[in-house]
C-alpha cells in the first residue's frame, strides 16, 4: 500500500465538495455510498470522479487507483460525520449520471416492457421499482421530472443496483414521454385502481409502456385515454401500495427469461 496523505481537516475543499454532492448542489453528479454500489456502478462503466476511502480501509484506495479512480483517503472521525447515512460505510465515490439516454438506445425488441414512473415522490419506492422492473425484464425505467430523482441515495440504495444496471430515461413532461414511446410503437398501458382488465386477462403482446403514479395513484390527465389494467382485489382495500402494484404487473406482463441484449 502507498503512503497517502490522510485528509482530517473540515476546510479541505474536498470536504466542501462532498458536502455539496451529498446535498444534492452539484447537477449531474451521483453520490455513491458503499462497496456494493460503487462496485455495481464501475462494472455499469460510470465515470467515477472521485471516490474516498476512510483510513481504515486505505487499502482499497490503491485497489481504486489500480482502476483509474481519482482516489483519497479521510480520516475515519471527519468521513463519518460528513456520510449522508446514519453510520459510514467508509468508503464513498461521485460519480456523472448518464445524460441523454433515449428510449431507443439500448436496443429494443418487439417485446420491448419499458416501466414509466410517473410523480413517485419516494425515493425508496422509486428504487423498489426499478429493482422490480429489471427483474421483470423490463428494457428501461423512464421517470417523468417532478418526481424523485433516480440518482437520489436512497432511490440507490433501495434498487440494490438495477437504476446503475437498468437505462433510465429522463423526460420533462408526460406528453413528451408519449410522444417519444409512441413513436417507438409502444401501446400505453396505466395501473388503474378500478375499471381494467386483470393482469392475468390483459393482452401484454408487443411492445407496452406500463404507467405507475404516485404513491396516492394519480396519473397525469392524458393518460385517461389509455389501456386500463386492474389489480383484483378483495374486501374493502382500496389500492396497493406503488412498489406492491408496479411488481405485480410487471412480473404478469411475462417478460422474464427475455434478457435485453
Amino acid at each position: 500500500m502507498s503512503r497517502r496523505e490522510v485528509i482530517k481537516s473540515t476546510a479541505n475543499p474536498l470536504v466542501a465538495r462532498l458536502r455539496a454532492a451529498l446535498a444534492g448542489k452539484h447537477k449531474g453528479l451521483i453520490v455513491l455510498e458503499g462497496e456494493r454500489l460503487i462496485d455495481d456502478a464501475l462494472r455499469a462503466r460510470f465515470e467515477l470522479e472521485l471516490a474516498i476511502v476512510s483510513e481504515s480501509r486505505a487499502a482499497r484506495a490503491d485497489e481504486l487507483e489500480q482502476r483509474g479512480v481519482d482516489t483519497r483517503v479521510f480520516d475515519d472521525e471527519l468521513l463519518g460525520r460528513i456520510s449522508g447515512l446514519a453510520t459510514s460505510p467508509g468508503i464513498v465515490a461521485l460519480a456523472r449520471a448518464p445524460h441523454d439516454v433515449r428510449i431507443g438506445h439500448p436496443h429494443l425488441g418487439p417485446e420491448a416492457l419499458v416501466l414509466v414512473a410517473a410523480g413517485i415522490a419516494d425515493p425508496g419506492n422509486l428504487g423498489a421499482v426499478a429493482r422490480s422492473a429489471e427483474a421483470a425484464g423490463a428494457e428501461a425505467l423512464c421517470v417523468l421530472a417532478g418526481g424523485t430523482s433516480p440518482w437520489n441515495g436512497k432511490a440507490l440504495r433501495g434498487s440494490m443496483g438495477s437504476l446503475l444496471r437498468l437505462p433510465v430515461v429522463s423526460f420533462a413532461d408526460a406528453a413528451a414521454a408519449v410522444d417519444e414511446l409512441r413513436a417507438h410503437g409502444f401501446r400505453q398501458v396505466r395501473a388503474a385502481t378500478r375499471g381494467g382488465r386483470a393482469p392475468s386477462e390483459f393482452d401484454w403482446t408487443g411492445r407496452v409502456a406500463l404507467w405507475v403514479g404516485s404513491e396516492t395513484g394519480e396519473l397525469p390527465e392524458l393518460c385517461e385515454s389509455f389501456e386500463r389494467v386492474t389489480i383484483p382485489m378483495r374486501g374493502s382495500v382500496e389500492s396497493l401500495n406503488v412498489t406492491v402494484a408496479a411488481s405485480l404487473l410487471l412480473f404478469a406482463a411475462g417478460r422474464v427469461g427475455e434478457p435485453r441484449e
